[in-house]
């Protein structure tokens, strides 16, 4: 059994929304999915949300949705924190209050296999990444500040790793990780920063550093090169754009949808008939 969880920090999403919390509906049916999911084939999964967050889920009938009630701990986060820079910052407050062994699972990303097999003791990312350069760009680029270098120990040849999913199996790789991004972040001149650079560097790319500097492996749900061959996982990826600019596509996904989840989980298909964003679908 396998301790998940989900995370929203709602912070950066009321700043692009003029204070409102906005998740589109074709997200929401992913993430109910994505939960219930994970219940069914792996084991527990959280909410670590804020209480604005809270608020949200609980407007749209899905406060239950998870294992345990809704988690506010990202309330905790300092409002020095730069949610625009640092958009995800709330998955790495979120994984550095987890007990390991725990895995870390996007809300828009299902499993539909059990990982049961895949577990060796080692750090699972979803996928390897090409250091892009205008993703991932060369460190000496960064404006840092003088009280911050990066450490000795990190082999900047090392590949980016995508972070949609990520089992993290000790205490000691987990905190070394996380206090490696936040002192990252903290360590940053914010006055030249692209915030997809800046967030993905802290996420994506000092994560692969930290585990070769332990002297541990970093192993992969999916093989890079063939992202759409494949039948384990669900992501939205790229097709968020495709859904979010064509109305015919967004109504065929959601429907999609709730089919599978009154399918698979028929109390859930009640539930959500109530839904103020999501409702609709179920008729």
């Amino acid at each position: 059994m396998i301790k998940a969880f989900h995370s929203f920090w709602s912070k950066p999403n009321r700043i692009k929304n003029n204070g409102a919390v906005v998740i589109p509906d074709f997200e929401l049916l992913v993430m109910v999915l994505s939960a219930l999911t994970w219940q069914s084939l792996q084991g527990p999964i959280k909410m670590i949300t804020d209480s604005e967050g809270a608020r949200f889920l609980t407007e749209q009938g899905l406060a239950e949705l998870w294992s345990e009630p809704l988690d506010c701990s990202l309330d905790e986060i300092p409002p020095e924190r730069d949610a625009f820079l640092f958009w995800a910052a709330g998955k790495l407050a979120a994984l550095q209050t987890m007990e390991c062994p725990c895995a870390m699972l996007d809300t828009d990303m299902i499993l539909w296999k059990s990982i049961e097999p895949l577990l060796n003791n080692q750090v699972i990312a979803a996928h390897e990444e090409e250091l892009m350069p205008d993703i991932y760009p060369d460190p000496a680029l960064f404006a840092l500040r003088e009280d911050y270098t990066f450490p000795e120990e990190w082999d900047f040849t090392k590949k980016a790793a995508n972070t949609a999913f990520l089992y993290m199996p000790d205490k000691e790789l987990k905190e070394y990780y996380v206090s490696s991004a936040l002192t990252f972040m903290d360590g940053l001149d914010r006055k030249e920063l692209d915030p997809t650079v800046s967030m993905c560097f802290a996420e994506q790319r000092i994560l692969p550093m930290c585990i070769a500097a332990k002297g541990r492996k970093l192993e992969f749900l999916l093989d890079a090169e063939n992202l759409d061959a494949q039948d384990f996982v669900t992501h939205l990826w790229g097709y968020k754009r495709i859904l979010w600019e064509s109305g015919a596509e967004r109504e065929q996904f959601c429907r999609r949808c709730m089919r599978r989840i009154a399918s698979d989980y028929p109390e859930w298909a009640k539930r959500l008939a109530q839904s103020p964003l999501i409702g609709r679908y179920s008729r």
